[in-house]
C-alpha cells in the first residue's frame, strides 16, 4: 500500500529534523520521496508528533528459562510482549543475553513474539577462548567471534563478565583477571574497526574501577547498574565524556508489584522464590521473585541523575535508553520514566531525591530510543524517516506543550504505528490483523571474508573444543534457518 503521513510534526535527530511539519510519504514498505499520482491513503497527523519506530536496545525477552517464569511469576507472554511494544511505538527489542548453548531456543521465542523485528546479542564464553587470551593470540579471537555471529545469527556479542574464574582447588592455570582480558579485547576492537561490530559489556560496580578509557572503546550495557557510589558514578560520566557507547539501564520503583522479579547470578536478599537455570555462563542464572520493591530504592536516584547528567553528551557520544528489563522495571514502565525524563513534574512518582533540573526534549527523546539504539545494533535502514529507511513510523498525540500527567497515558498508548509500512495500530487500537505482519531476524552478516584452509582448521578445531566441553554435537550449535524465519544481515 502507497500511504502519507499528513501534516506531522517530526522528530528525526538522524537527519537534523526537529519539530518541523512534514509529510511523509510511504511504498512497498520503504520512506520515499514522493508518491505519484496519489497515495491509496492519508494519515491525517496534525498536533501530533511524529518519529521511527521505537528501538529496545537492550531487553530480556526470550532469554533461556524465561518461559517458567512466564507462568509462575507473571512474566508477560510473548504475545503480550510484541502487542505491548507496539502499543508504545516500538516495532524492534534486542535480546542481551543468549550464548552459543541457547541460541535455537532464543531465536525460536524471537520469532514467535508478534510484530516487532527482533535481535540478540551473543553472550561469549571466555572460558572457550581463555587458550588465546593467555597467548595474547589477538587474531584467532576475530576469526572466532566472527565464526559464532554467523554460527549463532547474533547481532553482536557480550562479554558478561570481564575475567576467566576458576575454583582455585584442583587447577593448574590461574584466574585471568578483569584488567588483562579488557586489554586483549581493547586490542582487538582497535584492530578490528570495520570488521566486528561493538563489542559489549555488562556493567557491574567493579567494571567502573578499571581504566575509563579501555572502557569506551565497548559498549556498556545498563551502565546505571554500576553506579553505587560517587567515584563510581564519575567513572560512568567518564565513558560519556570520552564518546562512548552505553545504555542507561535506568531504575524505577513503578515495577509491577505482580512481576517484581530480577535475572542475574544472585539471589537477592529479598527474595520470595527464585528459579535457577544453567545457561553456559561461569555459574547458573538466577530468576528472582522479589517481595518487595527495597532493591531499586538506592539505585533509582542514581540511575535518573545520570540520565539527566548525559544530555550533556549525547551529541558526542551513543547513549541509548534501557532499564535491563526486568532488572530496573520491566518494559512495559517505560512511559512513566519517559514523561519523567520529558517533565521534572513527573519525577516525584519516581522520586523523592532532588534531581537535576534538566529536561529532556521530544527530539532527544527520539535520539536515545530511536536513532541511538540504530546506531548501536548497526541498524541502518531503522531509527530515522530518510528516504530509503523502513517504513517503522510511530504517531503520538503529543506536542512539547502536553501536560505531563497526559504524556505517559499518551505514549503508552500511540496514535498509529506503522511496520513496514503496514498499519499496526490505527487511532489507538491495534489493527486485528496485526499477527500477520512481516517481521524479521537481524543479524551480523560477515562479508567479503575469505577463509582458507588454516582459517577453518582453526574453526574446527574450536568446534572441536566446545563440543568437548558441552558433550554437544557441531551441528546442536548451529542455529537453522527454521529457527529465524525471516532474516536480515546489518
Amino acid at each position: 500500500m502507497k500511504l502519507c503521513i499528513k501534516n506531522g510534526t517530526i522528530y528525526d535527530p538522524a537527519n537534523g529534523i526537529e519539530g518541523e511539519k512534514m509529510d511523509i510519504f510511504i511504498a512497498d514498505g520503504k520512506i520515499v520521496d514522493e508518491i505519484k499520482p496519489e497515495p491509496e491513503e492519508i494519515i491525517d497527523a496534525t498536533d501530533k508528533t511524529v518519529m521511527a519506530g521505537g528501538i529496545d536496545v537492550h531487553s530480556h525477552v526470550a532469554t533461556y528459562g524465561l518461559n517458567l517464569p512466564r507462568f509462575t511469576f507473571g512474566f508477560p507472554t510473548l504475545a503480550e510482549t510484541g502487542y505491548t511494544y507496539a502499543k508504545m511505538g516500538y516495532t524492534h527489542v534486542n535480546e542481551p543475553l543468549m550464548t552459543l548453548n541457547t541460541a535455537s531456543y532464543v531465536h525460536h521465542e524471537l520469532s514467535s513474539i508478534p510484530v516487532v523485528d527482533t535481535s540478540a546479542f551473543l553472550v561469549l564464553s571466555l572460558y572457550d577462548i581463555e587458550k588465546e587470551i593467555r597467548e595474547g593470540d589477538k587474531e584467532s579471537v576475530k576469526d572466532i567471534i566472527l565464526f559464532l555471529l554467523g554460527l549463532t545469527k547474533s547481532i553482536s556479542v557480550k562479554i558478561y563478565d570481564a575475567g576467566v574464574r576458576y575454583a582455585k582447588k584442583g587447577f593448574f592455570y590461574r584466574d585471568i583477571d578483569e584488567k588483562r582480558c579488557l586489554n586483549f579485547f581493547y586490542e582487538i576492537i582497535k584492530s578490528g574497526e570495520g570488521i566486528l561490530p561493538k563489542i559489549q559489556l555488562r556493567t557491574y560496580p567493579e567494571l567502573l574501577d578499571e581504566d575509563t578509557d579501555v572502557l569506551s572503546a565497548f559498549g556498556l550495557a545498563h551502565i546505571a547498574s554500576g553506579i553505587d557510589n560517587d567515584g563510581r558514578y564519575e567513572a560512568a560520566r567518564e565513558v560519556l565524556k570520552n564518546g562512548g557507547t552505553a545504555d542507561l539501564g535506568i531504575f524505577s520503583p513503578s515495577q509491577n508489584e505482580d512481576i517484581n522479579m530480577s535475572i542475574g547470578y544472585d539471589v537477592p536478599a529479598e527474595v520470595e522464590n527464585f528459579i535457577s537455570v544453567d545457561i553456559g555462563l561461569e555459574k547458573p542464572l538466577i530468576f528472582s521473585k522479589l517481595n518487595n520493591e527495597k532493591r531499586v530504592e538506592d539505585k533509582v536516584p542514581w540511575s535518573l541523575r545520570f540520565a539527566l547528567d548525559a544530555l550533556e553528551y549525547l551529541k558526542s557520544c551513543c547513549i541509548s535508553f534501557s532499564t535491563d528489563s526486568p532488572n530496573g522495571c520491566l518494559f512495559s514502565s517505560y512511559p512513566e520514566i519517559f514523561a519523567g525524563l520529558l517533565s521534572r513534574d513527573n519525577r516525584k512518582e519516581l522520586t523523592n531525591e532532588t534531581l537535576p533540573d534538566f529536561e529532556y526534549s521530544l527530539y532527544e527523546l527520539a535520539e536515545i530510543t530511536r536513532t541511538n539504539p540504530a546506531r548501536q545494533l548497526g541498524l541502518k535502514h531503522k531509527g530515522h524517516l530518510g528516504i530509503g529507511a523502513d517504513a517503522d513510523i510511530a504517531v503520538y498525540d503529543i506536542g512539547e506543550n502536553t501536560d505531563g500527567r497526559e504524556l505517559e497515558k499518551r505514549l503508552r498508548n500511540c496514535s498509529y504505528l506503522l511496520k513496514g509500512g503496514e498499519v499496526v495500530i490505527y487511532e489507538g487500537k491495534l489493527n486485528r490483523d496485526s499477527d500477520r505482519t512481516r517481521k524479521k531476524t537481524f543479524y551480523f552478516e560477515v562479508e567479503g571474508k575469505k577463509e582458507d584452509e588454516n582459517t577453518k582448521e582453526k574453526q574446527r578445531e574450536m568446534m572441536e573444543r566446545i563440543c568437548n566441553t558441552r558433550s554437544f554435537r557441531a551441528e546442536h550449535l548451529k542455529v537453522d534457518e527454521c529457527f529465524i524465519g525471516t532474516s536480515e544481515g546489518v
